[in-house]
């Protein structure tokens, strides 16, 4: 038995998600992310970041969500944000758009976090594809196949209209579970003083 069989048999399951799920669905992915090498490089203020991270997945939860691509187990274990084909990147629009909730989130550091998402982005591949921008189990339930249960959820559109699927992986030890999803690593994006990220590509099926 899988660990998405084992999710699957305490009847769990994914849906989509609805704005209605934003506050249990960024306390779940904060939690998830509490050390994920990334969120501490864009946080540097460690005592702040409790209470920076709901906001930061609540902000892209609400960027994402008019997409379509945002799944969420049933009881919050997982949760996962999506973006579609040719909707990947957040447009400078949207940070003027949102202005009070960056500010209020990154203070003086937004420089550093600009430059930090220009670096990601340069990297970023153009070929049409599906983008997994977030993907994370709360603490408690992590290592139970709660993830695989957003990831098939999504990947099944995915392999429907025979699309590509991107995302970063911030942990090296997370490479291989993404890997059994058909994800192949395809470089790594070192950043400045900071953590190296691993960009991995997954092919069209179907």
């Amino acid at each position: 038995m899988t660990l998405t069989d084992k999710a699957r048999a305490t009847s769990a399951s994914a849906r989509p998600a609805v704005w209605e799920d934003a506050d249990a669905l960024s306390q779940s992915l904060a939690r998830a992310f509490h050390d994920d090498p990334l969120m501490t490089y864009l946080f540097r203020n460690e005592a702040a970041r409790p209470t920076k991270l709901p906001k930061v997945f609540r902000l892209l939860f609400k960027l994402a969500l008019p997409h379509g691509g945002c799944a969420v187990t049933s009881g919050y274990e997982a949760a996962a944000l999506w973006r579609p084909p040719e909707q990947w990147e957040i447009h400078w629009w949207q940070y003027i758009a949102n202005a009070p909730a960056f500010i209020d989130l990154f203070g003086g550091d937004i420089p550093h976090v600009l430059k930090t998402m220009d670096i990601i982005e340069k990297h970023h591949p153009h070929t049409p594809h599906w983008y997994l921008q977030v993907i994370g189990t709360d603490t408690a339930k992590q290592g139970k196949g709660y993830a695989g249960l957003v990831m098939r959820h999504q990947l099944e559109i995915v392999d429907a209209h025979s699309l590509p699927a991107y995302l970063e992986s911030s942990k090296e030890s997370n490479i291989p579970i993404y890997s059994s999803y058909g994800f192949e690593v395809t470089g790594e994006l070192k950043l400045p003083d900071g953590p190296t990220l691993y960009p991995m590509w997954r092919a069209p099926r179907g």
